[in-house]
């Protein structure tokens, strides 16, 4: 997966509040969490690593998130970019 170039953060004033953050944060986990299992077999979205780690990207720059927020989407990203590595990998060496 490519580093991609962040935008700039919009301003404290126009960031939305963390607590509204909750819900779509626990959407994208649930769905980082299945593409990160699915297998050739299951895999019936065509959404990528690239299109979930841009989601999580504009959750961080969309709303005013609290440390433990940020650490989880620090944390799908981290795992988003291992699993499209393995996956690289696996597909070279096949």
């Amino acid at each position: 997966m490519p580093v991609m170039k962040m935008e700039t953060p919009a301003d404290v004033a126009t960031l939305r509040s963390a607590s509204l953050a909750d819900v779509e944060l626990e959407h994208l986990e649930r769905m980082v969490q299945y593409v990160v299992r699915r297998t050739e077999s299951d895999d019936v979205s065509k959404l990528d690593y690239e299109y979930w780690g841009k989601r999580l990207r504009k959750l961080a720059q969309t709303y005013d998130l609290v440390t433990t927020q940020r650490q989880r989407v620090i944390a799908l990203l981290d795992l988003l970019e291992r699993e499209a590595v393995y996956q690289a990998r696996r597909t070279v060496a096949v």
